[in-house]
């Protein structure tokens, strides 16, 4: 008698060909969902500088979902109120400035963040979507630089804007009165006491004026030359709108006049002034990161040169 061989089952050829392709398929699936958009390292940034950099994207078409608060959740606006998103090349910059995106034309995203002048740290997310729908994020951590400093000047004179004149303005009218039987020396300079010299910095800059410590905030800026000699040469506060500064100084020079016995003199005064503007460019440096950054802007200056005292006896 002849033994019967085991008949295994048969598998129908299309049913093992729909295996061999779904398995195919969970494998290219499972490849293409480990693949990052971003590098892994770009994914939580914590910093304490503004920058400039270059991010490649690997998904042939992507575009910038959203950028939001990441504490907040709440969406990041541009200056029309419009919700920060970029599908086709171009740059979008948020409303105050300190966040600018580019997407260029060979699938590069250029971030440029400003400097955190503020005590609380800056959280957000940039999220990116691939040609899948995938996204991904970077979540951004900045907080203020330990220190900065002001590492280049460039202060170009605005021509025609120098202008020198004689006024009263700040000074004053004194009634000196001796009335004894002996001339008297009396103090004519305090006429000049409302005197100031006066500095005034401008810029519409983001950050132009939060960068600077209190203890760093005098400026040494060009000094003031006339007739070829040097009139002017000081610090000045360097802070937003005008400083002032007393022409009379606590241990300065005075003026005397003689009195006669038993007279009265009436002591006014005129000061001719020097007024002057200037377009500066600081250059300043985060002393940690290195990181650079300009500041332009307008500075005014108007200094007392000459007193002029007058009498009326």
């Amino acid at each position: 008698m002849r033994k019967s061989k085991l008949q295994l089952p048969l598998i129908p050829t299309f049913l093992v060909c729909v295996l061999l392709l779904l398995n195919s398929c969970t494998k290219e699936n499972n490849e293409q969902a480990e693949i990052d958009l971003i590098d892994p390292q770009l994914k939580k940034l914590v910093v304490k500088t503004g920058f400039s950099d270059t991010v490649t994207i690997k998904s042939k078409t992507w575009s910038i979902a959203y950028v939001k608060d990441g504490m907040s959740g709440e969406p990041l606006k541009d200056a029309n109120g419009i919700p920060i998103q970029l599908d086709d090349i171009g740059t979008v910059q948020l409303a105050e400035k300190w966040l600018e995106l580019e997407k260029t034309n060979n699938n590069k995203l250029n971030i440029t963040l400003l400097e955190n002048f503020t005590d609380e740290p800056r959280n957000f997310v940039i999220g990116i979507q691939s040609e899948n729908d995938e996204r991904q994020e970077m979540r951004f951590v900045q907080s203020r630089g330990e220190g900065y400093e002001l590492i280049e000047k460039e202060i170009v004179e605005i021509e025609g804007s120098r202008k020198i004149y004689t006024s009263s303005e700040g000074c004053s009218t004194v009634t000196l009165v001796n009335n004894s039987d002996l001339e008297k020396k009396m103090e004519t300079s305090v006429v000049f006491k409302g005197v100031k010299y006066s500095s005034e910095f401008s810029s519409d800059d983001y950050g132009a004026f939060d960068w600077i410590g209190k203890e760093d905030s005098l400026i040494f800026m060009d000094e003031l030359m006339r007739d070829g000699y040097i009139v002017w040469a000081d610090q000045v506060p360097y802070q937003k709108g005008i400083a002032f500064e007393d022409f009379m100084k606590p241990n300065g020079s005075k003026e005397e006049l003689t009195l006669r016995p038993n007279s009265v003199v009436v002591v006014s005064g005129e000061m001719e002034y020097l007024e002057r503007s200037a377009e500066f460019t600081f250059t300043i440096k985060n002393k940690t990161s290195g990181n650079r950054f300009k500041i332009k802007g307008i500075w005014s200056q108007k200094v007392p040169l000459t007193s002029h005292t007058l009498l009326n006896l």
